[in-house]
């Protein structure tokens, strides 16, 4: 099993096969389209949609993205949802969240087109993979099973703890592991003995945003660390650094894999972001495509 998990190289490796798949697809007629949707002011935001807007054009995919300040009425963001959903060129969108104070993730995602949904999260996508059912699936847990199978091909019997139960990452990864045949144990704020439990896992995922909680005490050997966490800490005055939920250094010799921060979970989230799009534009051409 290779200790390090490298998410950069591994995304990087997927997108090379995505490039060949948008390239066939030109030849075909038709350009793979992603709408992404901004509508607050967080500069971290910024940096996320202008990634995905950049891969998207390294990849040969068509993005069109919607930038609003605060303020904006969520009326109008509803219109253009439903526009961008009649729109046969469109073939995904994406809502960046979090949206300025004042509107409703979740009714504006649950006006997305359940074929549009490009990252899985309108309580249709949701529903389905609760159920085990084909969906489109969220590309952050998406991306998790990938670099999971990529130390570990066969996690049947498994037993996986994720910390965090959020829509976008906790709850659909659950489901995944599930769906992968492991034993899954859900842990959160409100868990308890959560040390015990890690303890006691062949993989952990933790996506909870606290930065470096996850020690060497929570570390079975040779379990299967991956760390969703995002954490901007002071370093010194006047310097930020960027961890996540797990202390790297200090659970490295108990692990039996794990995924850094950066370069772990993120370059993935936005390859599958690319990878469900181009998923997308050949289920809204299949007839076209002669594939049925």
């Amino acid at each position: 099993m290779k200790k390090f998990i490298d998410g950069k190289a591994i995304a990087e490796k997927l997108c090379e096969t995505l490039k060949r798949k948008v390239k066939k697809l030109k030849n075909a007629g038709i350009t793979p389209c992603i709408a992404l949707i901004k509508a607050n002011d967080d500069p971290a935001s910024e940096i996320y949609v202008s990634k995905k807007e950049n891969l998207a054009k390294a990849l040969g995919i068509r993005s069109q993205t919607y930038k609003f300040l605060p303020g904006v009425k969520e009326n109008f963001l509803a219109n253009l949802i439903e526009d961008l959903n009649r729109d046969p060129d469109i073939h995904a969108i994406l809502l960046q969240s979090p949206l300025a104070e004042g509107l409703s993730f979740k009714k504006l995602i649950n006006l997305i087109s359940p074929e549009k949904d490009v990252d899985g999260l309108t309580s249709v996508n949701q529903g389905k993979l609760f159920a085990g059912e084909d969906c489109v699936l969220p590309c952050t847990p998406q991306g998790i099973i990938h670099l999971i199978h990529s130390v570990q091909e066969d996690i049947s019997g498994m037993h996986a703890v994720v910390l965090g139960r959020s829509i976008i990452v906790g709850r659909p990864m659950i489901s995944l592991l599930l769906n992968n045949d492991c034993s899954v144990t859900a842990l959160h704020s409100k868990s308890r003995n959560v040390i015990k439990i890690c303890s006691e896992a062949d993989i952990i995922v933790s996506a909870v945003g606290r930065p470096k909680f996850i020690t060497k005490d929570f570390i079975k050997e040779g379990a299967i660390i991956i760390d969703v966490g995002i954490n901007r800490i002071t370093i010194s005055e006047g310097k930020r650094k960027v961890v996540g939920d797990v202390d790297f250094d200090d659970v490295w010799n108990s692990v039996g894999a794990i995924t850094p921060v950066p370069n772990g979970v993120g370059p993935m989230t936005v390859a599958y972001l690319m990878s469900n799009t181009v998923n997308l534009a050949i289920n809204q051409n299949r007839k076209k495509l002669g594939l049925v």
